[in-house]
């Protein structure tokens, strides 16, 4: 909960029966659908054992580790206090159908978005520790037209538990609903492009969202910095407003983002980047609830491959205009 503020993320509770089913019941199912629809994020909580979670956080810190040794590193919104990582998925020791195929993620993710939602993203985010006073700007994920109904989400996996200290991100609670591109600034000059590359040229629309809009939404709900915990799956509406903020303690504070796509959603070009080593795991996980739409690489080729920072989800409708 942020400071100053009675409001809160929707926190779902999952029963011993429903862990045992790896199922919400429908009366559960209603609650997640309704926070969705209302806020734009729901929490859920305690779906992926921690010792899961404690094993691919030591891996993912001392990877953010070496990348920020390396000069040519890039930084998330051009702010350096935050980068993008692949999560371990050439390692299969690391490889768990808790994180990757979530049954109660895909439960949400078919009701929420329709059947049978299109899995083709996927990072990890850090928030690097020792990074206190620098943030990103409230933004959205998107730079068109983007549509009105709910046409993707992102499962965001914190690695560690998150608080307002450690830069839990921050959510403009029910934005999505009440959102277009209108709210969100126009690149003037191309100092403006600078943290946006290929995503935007002079006159088109960019992530950060304009300061009288901000000033407006904040009257009827403040932005706020939810805390979650490890096992816990905070899932996000792509059109909600949100930003990335500063870490003031001394551990990296990660969270694994895989995106789904409502199958009613024409993007063809974005694909999730993966090993053919774990090709089995990860095709045979899939079915029948998600499609995997995957492009397959060598372990070798794969390591080289730098196209899942790019977040393009433009329908085939849009392009050429």
């Amino acid at each position: 909960m942020s400071i100053g503020s009675a409001d809160n993320v929707q926190s779902i509770l999952l029963s011993d029966e429903e862990r045992l089913e790896g199922r919400y019941s429908l009366e559960t199912q209603a609650k997640v659908l309704g926070a969705l629809n209302q806020d734009g994020l729901v929490v859920l909580k305690n779906v992926i054992p921690v010792d899961t979670v404690d094993k691919l956080n030591r891996w993912m810190c001392d990877d953010a580790d070496r990348r920020i040794c390396d000069p040519s590193q890039g930084y998330n919104h051009g702010i350096k206090s935050n980068i993008l990582q692949r999560p371990p998925v050439m390692e299969p020791e690391l490889l768990s159908k808790d994180v990757y195929f979530n049954p109660f993620v895909l439960q949400t993710a078919n009701a929420y978005l329709g059947h049978r939602p299109i899995w083709n993203w996927m990072t990890a985010n850090n928030a690097l520790a020792n990074t206190g006073g620098k943030r990103q700007p409230a933004h959205k994920d998107s730079v068109f037209d983007h549509p009105l109904y709910p046409y993707y989400f992102i499962a965001n996996i914190p690695l560690c538990d998150f608080s307002i200290e450690n830069g839990s991100t921050e959510f403009w609670l029910g934005s999505h609903a009440h959102t277009t591109q209108a709210e969100q600034k126009v690149a003037e000059t191309e100092e403006d492009l600078a943290s946006y590359p290929g995503l935007a040229e002079v006159g088109g629309i960019i992530p950060p969202i304009k300061e009288e809009a901000k000033d407006q939404r904040r009257k009827i709900r403040p932005p706020i910095q939810p805390a979650c915990g490890r096992g816990d799956v905070m899932i996000r509406d792509l059109r909600l407003w949100h930003a990335g903020m500063p870490n003031h303690s001394n551990a990296h504070r990660v969270m694994l983002a895989l995106g789904y796509m409502s199958p009613h959603h024409p993007n063809y070009y974005l694909k999730v980047h993966l090993p053919s080593s774990q090709e089995k795991f990860f095709q045979e996980n899939s079915r029948p609830d998600v499609e995997v739409r995957a492009q397959w690489y060598s372990d070798a080729d794969l390591v080289k491959v730098t196209e899942d920072v790019n977040f393009y989800t433009k329908p085939a409708y849009l392009e050429g205009k």
